[in-house]
């Protein structure tokens, strides 16, 4: 393992696909045929940092929304690693990129997704993460948040040590997911956020900031957040030294990790 994570890392450092030092490191490429390295400029949403060069990937079915980049991805990765053992939740996984990479953390994981009720993309998910072989340890669930979050809840008996809020990115949709899993985290918990470059998604982190959490961002291609409370710590992340990183307005007020 050790030589195989040197071996990516080498990669990594030569290619747009940064990742920041002092992460552990895995590549479930293998289990995502369909991924592809596409053009940022494609998008329609307008928040996408797509001056930023890092490789953005996208289903090649759907090659207009994007996965979480490497660098992100292994923010998520070495997050959960921390949790591993602990229930999570997942809100929003599109082809379950993100969803592979929280699994093979080791957390016992429950997503729920409205694209999950498309037969093509359940298929898709299930495939990913049977060739990954972490289907077991995953629970998908078609529906819609924060609704399906509270009968999920009540249904199972169960709070979150960890969340990863990546859903409709529409106000007051991250607010109102925010809400719900802030009431079902764990004493213990953090809940992280992605596509924090929109202020809509930003209601969330801001909610938790005002509640009390500890908060701290991510300079990443698209800014990850992470809010925190209890006994246990985000990790720590450099951001990539090559880029001249900035902020919009809406975070200038946070703490920025490395």
């Amino acid at each position: 393992m050790t030589e195989t994570n040197e071996i990516i890392k080498n990669v990594s450092l030569s290619t747009w696909d940064y990742i920041s030092p002092g992460f552990e490191i895995i590549y479930p490429d293998s289990s995502f045929p369909n991924m592809i390295v596409a053009d940022p400029k494609s998008s329609y949403w307008p928040y996408l940092r797509a001056e930023i060069p890092h490789s953005w990937y996208v289903d090649k079915k759907e090659p207009f929304i994007g996965f979480l980049n490497r660098d992100e991805a292994h923010i998520l990765y070495n997050t959960a690693l921390k949790f591993a053992g602990k229930k999570a939740l997942e809100i929003g996984c599109w082809r379950g990129w993100s969803a592979c990479h929280l699994a093979l953390a080791g957390v016992e994981l429950d997503v729920i997704d409205p694209v999950l009720a498309k037969e093509d993309v359940y298929e898709s998910v299930t495939t990913s993460l049977r060739l990954a072989n972490v289907l077991g340890s995953v629970n998908l669930i078609d529906g819609y948040s924060p609704q399906k979050v509270e009968e999920l809840a009540k249904q199972l008996q169960r709070k979150w040590s960890l969340i990863f809020i990546d859903g409709d990115h529409e106000a007051p949709a991250p607010l109102n997911d925010t809400i719900i899993c802030e009431q079902l985290a764990e004493a213990d918990a953090l809940i992280l956020f992605h596509d924090l470059n929109s202020p809509d998604v930003t209601q969330g982190l801001d909610y938790l900031k005002q509640k009390g959490w500890n908060t701290i961002i991510y300079q990443t291609m698209q800014i990850m957040g992470a809010a925190w409370r209890g006994n246990v710590e985000p990790v720590k992340h450099q951001p990539d030294p090559k880029i001249n990183w900035n902020l919009p307005e809406h975070l200038v007020d946070y703490s920025v990790s490395g």
